[in-house]
């Protein structure tokens, strides 16, 4: 053979040998396997400050289990959509009735992550309120909003928990939280910081899977 050529067969053969060497010096990149996911949602919520109790749904909850390929670590990626629901509070002893519609519009993606038979989930949505009526016994005379405007100052922060997980099976995540002030509600701006906002919230949510 000549000497060029053994010469260029063995920088072949020392590149080949750094290159394994490099490989299994040098560990691949994590990978996140998504596994597709998708729930009906129904709920409720609780007002602390007025006892009052909101149901909600049903909705949906659709997007992704996120598997680590190395570490076996799963996360999740999915959109929640609840439908507006309809308030109904009662004050001086039931003599005076409030009813609005409320629309709680995500933010961004439900994240979260299952560990150890647990799920936890975090979601930011702000809350708007509409449609308010008010009245002694009845609640049959109109408080003026507009459309879209009177919403929290900021978005509500949501952290849910379910122990004991079984994704082929209903789920139910449940938390406390904060309805921030309202803004842009005229006369009853005020009104709605002194009936609603503040700590303490609870708040169940059930998953079900769809066939």
């Amino acid at each position: 053979m000549p000497i060029s050529r053994i010469a260029r067969t063995g920088v072949l053969a020392a590149a080949a040998a750094t290159a394994v060497s490099l490989a299994s010096a040098v560990p691949a990149a994590a990978t996140e396997i998504p596994i597709p996911i998708s729930y009906s949602v129904t709920g409720s919520t609780v007002v602390k400050k007025t006892g009052s109790t909101l149901d909600l749904g049903p909705g949906s909850l659709a997007g992704n289990l996120l598997v680590d390929d190395q570490t076996g670590a799963v996360g999740l990626n999915a959109n929640l959509q609840l439908p507006p629901a309809t308030a109904h509070i009662s004050m001086l002893a039931g003599g005076f009735k409030i009813k609005a519609k409320v629309t709680v519009t995500p933010t961004a993606p439900a994240t979260g992550t299952l560990a150890n038979g647990t799920l936890t989930t975090h979601e930011t949505a702000n809350m708007e309120i509409s449609d308010i009526w008010a009245g002694p016994i009845v609640p049959v005379f109109p408080v003026p909003t507009v459309p879209g405007s009177c919403t929290t100052v900021k978005p509500i922060d949501l952290t849910l928990t379910a122990a004991n997980v079984d994704i082929t099976k209903p789920i139910t995540l449940a938390g406390n939280y904060t309805i921030p002030d309202f803004k842009n509600c005229f006369i009853a701006d005020l009104a709605l910081g002194a009936l609603v906002s503040g700590p303490d919230n609870t708040i169940s949510l059930t998953l079900t899977a769809k066939n």
